[in-house]
């Protein structure tokens, strides 16, 4: 089986086959890939660990092959992993400490084991009992030898990192205090700043791309950034609505996926609110599907990949995201759609964010059309 460098391929199902030989090092390649299906063949050998490299991999599907060995503990920083099935190959030693794997489908393998129902507790061998003994006891010498000279390491760290955040506490006050910018990347958020008011002539209409309800839409080329898109609210809906503007800001500050709309930072002073996102290029889903053109190039396969990244996005505000965050307005206007017809989901205005530890209850919102029921 030989595994070509897809590097925008993101599914691949080879199941029900007869490869055979090992799983190549080199699927690792395909970093895009967010199902993963190898069920059903004559696989042998152990699970590359290269695996480790598909970041954005959501399901991993190799049952019934004949692999054997451990499961490469590289694996367990694959936090996205949502559904795994292993069952029926030789698979042997302990399940990795991931969410994903101790509720993966593993039976058919008599060598795993674990605390994990239907599998029995893992016992150490002689060779790790005696490397862990020699461990504790290395251990213990630091400890009775060198006090306090780690006290002396702890106390100097400490002091560095009070000088660093006391430092970036009064730069962001300066920048606070010159120009409303509060950035959230790693670009210099004054220079940014004034990079966008001269690139749209101070937002010139002759730049605009699009109106909303809230405000206006800028396609602007940065040589930092490249393609971004800065929406500009109106100064009337800032003035009235000020809680909206803050909910985007604390939603998409914290957000990293693939399938919600990147936040690169936000401007809120006396002459201008905005924000800076990502350039997603072919737009809202609503534009495309009310387009007789454009919708005809959405067949099922793109369709069912949309509604699948939106659900993506979904399980990850709900399950993922600390704290959750309820979106309470998903409607074709608020799913963006970039070149290869990956959905992006945007607008978090009226978005809530959950409290873990107590009772949550929102009032009825959204667009009409798309909002929940409120009775059954």
């Amino acid at each position: 089986m030989c595994i070509v460098d897809f590097v925008q391929l993101f599914q691949l199902n080879l199941s029900n086959n007869k490869f055979g030989q090992k799983i190549p090092k080199e699927i690792g390649r395909i970093t895009q890939v967010n199902v993963l299906d190898l069920s059903y063949n004559l696989l042998v050998g152990g699970i590359p660990p290269q695996l480790a490299n598909l970041k954005v991999l959501v399901n991993l599907n190799l049952s019934h092959n004949g692999l054997s060995g451990r499961i490469p503990r590289e694996l367990e920083t694959l936090t996205g992993l949502q559904d795994v099935v292993l069952s029926y190959n030789e698979l042997e030693g302990p399940i990795l400490n991931n969410k994903a794997f101790i509720n993966a489908s593993l039976e058919g393998n008599k060598g795993l084991c674990g605390n994990v129902a239907g599998l029995d507790p893992c016992e150490m061998s002689s060779s790790v009992v005696k490397e862990y003994s020699m461990a504790k006891g290395r251990k213990l010498i630091l400890i009775t030898v060198l006090p306090v000279m780690g006290a002396l390491i702890l106390l100097c760290v400490f002091v560095v990192v009070l000088v660093l955040c006391d430092k970036r506490r009064r730069v962001r006050d300066v920048e606070r205090r010159d120009d409303g910018w509060l950035s959230i990347t790693m670009l210099d958020g004054k220079t940014l700043y004034r990079d966008i008011l001269n690139a749209t002539e101070e937002f010139d209409a002759k730049f605009c791309i699009g109106h909303g309800g809230h405000g206006s839409f800028y396609k602007i080329d940065l040589p930092s950034l490249g393609n971004i898109a800065v929406k500009r609210l109106h100064s009337s809906f800032q003035n009235t609505h000020p809680k909206i503007f803050m909910n985007e800001v604390r939603a998409l500050a914290g957000i990293k996926h693939r399938n919600i709309v990147n936040l690169y930072g936000y401007c809120s002073n006396a002459q201008n609110s905005f924000f800076v996102y990502e350039y997603v290029e072919r737009g809202s889903l609503s534009s495309i599907l009310s387009n007789e053109v454009e919708s005809k190039k959405l067949d099922w396969l793109k369709r069912v990949n949309i509604i699948k990244g939106v659900a993506f996005a979904l399980s990850y505000m709900h399950q993922d995201s600390s704290p959750p965050i309820v979106h309470r307005d998903i409607s074709s206007s608020n799913v963006l759609l970039d070149s290869e017809y990956e959905a992006r989901v945007a607008d978090f205005g009226i978005a809530k964010i959950l409290k873990p530890d107590s009772t949550n209850r929102t009032a009825l919102a959204g667009t009409y059309g798309y909002v929940a029921p409120d009775k059954f």
